[in-house]
């Protein structure tokens, strides 16, 4: 079945191929396996997702307003009873073979490529249209926009906002909002607004009035996860209540729930979760892979060799496709993107030199961070890269660091033109399902079967917690020098250093 996905950011839909999942009734429960990762939290704070491509995942049950079950309409005042009441009957009539998934809204696609008009294949992208089983009703609370900006321009009705007084000081509401806001990155508002979309198509679909969606009850939230479990993976399902959560939070809303049922109910969804719904490994790049890839290019044609040393750059630096990438042709700016006179050279008090890359702005540094290599053997060497690069190119001191010469200009080197290349590369070289993503994950995996220590690789890929540890792989290599017999004298002195004697 050929269905159109939504892309959690402006720009683009594309066809997918989606077989329905496993519903409660389709086969033995003894199938059903949990995800290891999700929900299994006992509580949800609004936080940063990480940027992971969840097949099966972020997936709402489309055709919604079909559902012959709906909730009463019941006014401003009246309490929630009657609202839980019919959630209750109306759960309990779902047909799951009904439920048709679409594929994922995860904010992984963002390399897709934009809407664009047709008089400017460069243009800004346009907002594509709802697909035609995930639209909500005309709303004037939730007008049409990008995903990442329904956060902020999707809003409760007036009344619960009068009545909370979060409408207070109107002349400062708004830049209380904007304030708020702030507080999640661009590609984070975009999976919200996602999931927001979902929840409010869910309400649709019951009849659920305005003034019952927010602020949202633990036995709203509760069937919202019911109608979902069993269907799409723990961790769609926690992203989507993290959306909700964080609507809460820019409108100044309560966030009021029964968090042990919540908690439990997000740990039986995981559970539930079926075998489609589970993540497959990225493989991860490697340095072999990238000196396979090498021997299919011509590093002395421009884009070849932009793209190698962009290659090379993204793997010995631990970064992002995105931070070295634009979205689209037009989309420079140099306050946010790189240019050659971010890059400089850097040598130590033993003589070491790496190569310094200034970001002007990253996902999770609104004022910049810096990122490195240093030399390295071999033909994936990105100092030779970078340098061909540079000979090749020229790039304009101030404009996109990895432009190439293009019909007597320069162009900018684009996620989707990078990953479209890395792929097709990868393929003649024999190595199928590259992704972008895998180039962080090979990175990872290839400092550390160096000896570097966590902590350390934890520095160097910035992360700001242990998330890195999921993109880990060959773990017996990796803890390997770790789990070595020490000779005595080397015991002894590890001990005196890591265990003092008492004074």
């Amino acid at each position: 079945m050929v269905i159109t996905k939504e892309s959690s950011k402006p720009g683009g839909r594309d066809a997918a191929t989606t077989n329905p999942p496993m519903g409660p009734s389709d086969g033995s429960t003894q199938s059903w396996r949990p995800l290891p990762v999700g929900s299994s939290q006992s509580t949800y704070p609004v936080k940063e997702i990480q940027q992971m491509t969840l097949h099966g995942a972020s997936i709402p049950p489309p055709n919604l307003h079909s559902r012959a079950s709906k909730f009463p309409m019941t006014s401003p005042t009246s309490s929630s009873t009657s609202t839980t009441r019919a959630v209750a009957n109306s759960a309990s009539s779902i047909n799951f073979h009904s439920i048709q998934p679409l594929p994922s809204v995860s904010i992984s696609q963002n390399n897709q490529p934009p809407v664009t008009s047709a008089n400017n294949s460069s243009s800004q992208p346009l907002i594509p249209p709802y697909p035609a089983n995930l639209t909500p009703r005309p709303s004037v609370f939730r007008p049409h926009c990008p995903a990442k900006d329904r956060l902020a321009q999707w809003v409760p009705h007036p009344d619960i906002l009068q009545k909370l007084g979060t409408l207070a000081a109107p002349d400062l509401q708004d830049r209380v909002k904007s304030v708020v806001i702030q507080g999640w990155s661009e590609q984070t508002r975009a999976s919200y607004g996602a999931g927001l979309l979902v929840f409010h198509v869910f309400c649709d679909s019951r009849d659920i009035p305005e003034q019952e969606r927010a602020p949202a009850s633990t036995n709203l939230i509760s069937m919202f996860i019911s109608v979902l479990s069993g269907l799409y993976s723990g961790k769609t399902i926690h992203g989507y209540i993290y959306g909700i959560r964080a609507w809460h939070t820019v409108n100044g809303l309560p966030w009021a729930l029964h968090e042990d049922q919540i908690s439990t109910m997000l740990k039986g969804a995981a559970r539930l979760a079926p075998p489609t719904a589970k993540q497959d490994q990225r493989q991860p790049v490697t340095a072999e892979i990238i000196a396979a890839i090498r021997r299919t290019l011509t590093l002395n044609e421009p884009f070849d060799a932009a793209f190698f040393a962009c290659l090379t750059t993204i793997f010995y630096s631990a970064a992002r496709v995105g931070e070295f990438t634009l979205k689209w042709l037009n989309a420079f700016d140099p306050a946010e993107h790189i240019t050659p006179a971010q890059v400089q050279d850097d040598t130590d008090r033993n003589g070491f030199q790496t190569k310094v890359f200034s970001l002007p702005r990253t996902k999770s540094s609104q004022n910049g961070e810096e990122v490195n290599w240093a030399r390295q053997s071999g033909p994936t060497d990105p100092l030779a890269a970078f340098d061909n690069h540079l000979e090749v190119n020229s790039p304009p001191n101030n404009g996109p660091l990895f432009a190439y010469k293009k019909d007597r200009t320069h162009r900018p080197l684009t996620r989707q033109a990078f990953i479209s290349h890395l792929k097709k590369a990868a393929k003649m070289a024999g190595h199928d399902d590259i992704q972008g993503h895998g180039i962080r994950i090979g990175a990872t995996l290839e400092y550390l079967l160096r000896g570097i220590p966590f902590d350390v690789m934890k520095v160097k890929g910035r992360w700001a917690s242990d998330a890195f540890r999921l993109y880990l792989r060959r773990h017996n290599q990796i803890l390997a020098p770790y789990m070595q017999a020490m000779p005595p004298e080397t015991a002894l002195e590890f001990t005196r250093i890591a265990m003092p004697p008492v004074r």
